[in-house]
């Protein structure tokens, strides 16, 4: 067996997270740290960062844009009760209160008697009584629990347009920029033009070949998927957001997920809301089993907001993965369209994925430089790792969100040759020396460049034993 789950597990650094003692003891289950400037902590981020990089520099930090993520900001807890009137006022920062809640919204004083606001996580509504002279709104306790440290505020439906990517999201990719980022979450997307104009922005910086996940968690934007998908570079669902459009259109999660996958770009799943035992929701082996079926790509943690939980549901999950990977049912995907300019790459991916259904496989080995092979590979959903070689930094951290791929970032110098005398040792490692010498391993090259790019690459799949590598 391979030391490593197939789906990948991005984790988003809050504070609970963000300590070197809890980084430490998650650093080898998590593939992607998922990082916001929206938590009440700028000051610390680069700190962050700085922490995951010296634990692991092959990880991949995702920004996440803040769009609508309106932000409790109290250091503690708020006990309500039904029908308690509490008083809810800005703040840009945090704040030791337990009586008022902040939140950091400017505008409050805009909104109107009768006015909802909804807190995610912590499952409250309240409802606006009285706008006061202040610039803050008394409200009415709706629906009561405990209101938890930083939760995500949310407003009546259509109340407030926040645009895509607002003048703080573009201050925040630049500071990005300057401290390792490597991808962007979209918050706030609704048509491929949202898309388009957040890779106008990277371009106008230089960021041209910058990743852009799209997070789908709206019905308009779930209309708009497939143009979306188009041009993003990847799609993240949140489901309970699309559930109630999902049964008007009599689509399911499973129809939704193969879309994507049949366009090899990583699709990924998380959820906002707790459930109503407060029990986190991927904390369900039958839950992780389906998503494992459907070849899922990546699972989102939204942030945890206790510290007790962090590492609790992170290594939970991680080894719920572990368990239901191996029972998700065999398949065999039928060969994908070609690209007319492409007949002879496709049919060569194609065919090392073929090999496997017919002969007993132990790995997939490939190169690539635009990670176009190792995403159509793992689009197929291969029951065996794809081991995969690149030279481009932009390219292995991207791998981290596709399914099936373990990655090694290789030096500009390595030629061919050079990787078949290292291609042993690493796999040796993955399965953690339990390879016999008779096993066999798939090598596949294809020609990823674009039609007018010069390249003297040939198309090949190679059959070996692992003694003769």
């Amino acid at each position: 067996m391979w030391n490593f789950n197939f789906a990948k597990i991005v984790a988003w650094v809050w504070p609970t997270l963000a300590k070197e003692t809890v980084l430490s003891k998650v650093i080898n289950m998590v593939d992607v740290f998922r990082i916001s400037l929206s938590g009440g902590f700028d000051d610390n981020n680069k700190k962050y960062i700085e922490t995951i990089m010296k634990l692991d520099n092959s990880k991949t930090i995702m920004m996440e844009t803040k769009w609508c993520d309106v932000r409790v900001k109290n250091l503690l807890d708020v006990n309500l009760k039904k029908w308690d009137i509490v008083n809810v006022d800005y703040s840009e920062y945090a704040q030791e209160n337990d009586k008022i809640i902040f939140i950091d919204y400017e505008k409050l004083a805009e909104l109107w008697v009768w006015a909802k606001i909804k807190f995610e996580q912590s499952n409250i509504l309240l409802e606006i009584t009285e706008i006061k002279a202040d610039d803050n709104v008394d409200c009415k306790v709706i629906e009561w629990w405990t209101l938890f440290q930083f939760d995500r505020v949310r407003f009546s439906e259509n109340d407030i347009d926040f645009g895509v990517l607002t003048e703080r999201d573009q201050k925040d990719i630049l500071w990005w920029i300057e401290h390792w980022i490597h991808m962007i979450a979209l918050s706030g997307v609704k048509s491929p033009d949202d898309v388009l104009s957040l890779k106008s922005f990277l371009n106008d910086n230089n960021k041209w070949n910058m990743k852009i996940i799209a997070k789908i968690e709206t019905p308009e934007w779930l209309r708009n998927l497939d143009a979306i998908n188009a041009i993003a570079d990847g799609i993240i669902f949140v489901f309970d957001k699309l559930e109630k459009d999902m049964t008007e259109r009599n689509l399911t999660m499973q129809q939704l997920i193969a879309r994507i996958k049949a366009t090899w770009k990583p699709v990924s799943v998380t959820f906002i809301s707790w459930l109503e035992s407060k029990k986190y929701p991927f904390r369900d082996e039958k839950a992780i089993q389906e998503f494992c079926d459907c070849a899922i790509d990546s699972f989102v943690l939204e942030w945890i907001i206790k510290e007790d939980d962090t590492l609790d549901i992170i290594t939970e999950v991680y080894e719920l993965l572990s368990k239901c990977e191996p029972k998700s049912p065999e398949t065999t995907k039928e060969r994908f369209d070609q690209d007319d300019d492409f007949v002879v790459r496709d049919y060569i991916i194609y065919n090392a994925y073929r090999i496997t259904k017919e002969l007993d496989i132990k790995a997939i080995v490939c190169f690539t430089d635009n990670w176009y092979t190792s995403a159509r590979l793992s689009s197929l959903a291969p029951r065996v790792p794809v081991i995969t070689f690149t030279k481009s930094d932009e390219t292995y951290r991207y791998l981290n969100m596709i399914r099936w791929v373990k990655w090694y970032k290789i030096s500009e110098s390595f030629d061919y040759e050079n990787l078949k005398r290292i291609w042993k040792e690493m796999i040796r490692i993955i399965f953690k020396w339990n390879i016999s010498l008779d096993d066999k391993v798939v090598i596949v090259q294809s020609n990823e460049r674009q039609k007018d790019e010069k390249n003297d690459m040939i198309n090949w799949v190679e059959l070996y034993k692992f003694k003769n590598i």
